[in-house]
């Protein structure tokens, strides 16, 4: 994919809406293409399953991954998409005679790798950590007309 000002097309899968000020930076060199594309892609990936909240659940079981989240069924349906897609794990550590269950909610090593290279802005990590292709880049992994990238 080209950028629009460089002859790319106006399809969505090569669009991406910027704030003025981002758009200033990015055109100046300020905002890397890698972190464009990076920031595209958790854009693409998040849009297919997950939403701000969830998003936000991840950083917040990220920041205490060394510990863990106890919840009862109610809270563990609420991190039901995380564990679905393999972003967060969940335990159960007590029955008390089925009166109240509780579980233990953790991120997934899949949810880290997908927060830091998220954070780190590296396109070829989330290509790898998501399975998919990354907007920007070729079958390869590299940039179109740009070998090994």
């Amino acid at each position: 994919m080209y950028q629009v000002s460089e002859g790319g097309g106006n399809d969505p899968e090569n669009l991406i809406a910027l704030c003025g000020t981002c758009h200033d930076l990015y055109h100046r060199g300020i905002i890397s293409a890698d972190a464009i594309y990076s920031y595209k892609s958790m854009l693409v990936a998040l849009s297919r399953g997950f939403d701000l909240e969830a998003v936000d659940k991840l950083l917040f079981l990220l920041k205490y991954e060394k510990d863990f989240l106890v919840v009862s069924g109610d809270g563990l349906v609420r991190f039901s998409r995380l564990i679905a897609a393999g972003l967060a794990s969940a335990e159960q550590k007590a029955n008390n005679n089925w009166l109240i269950v509780s579980y233990a909610i953790n991120i997934s090593e899949k949810g880290k790798q997908i927060i830091e290279a998220w954070k780190s802005g590296d396109r070829l990590r989330l290509k790898q950590t998501l399975g998919g292709p990354v907007p920007g880049l070729d079958a390869g992994g590299n940039l179109p007309g740009r070998p090994n990238n």
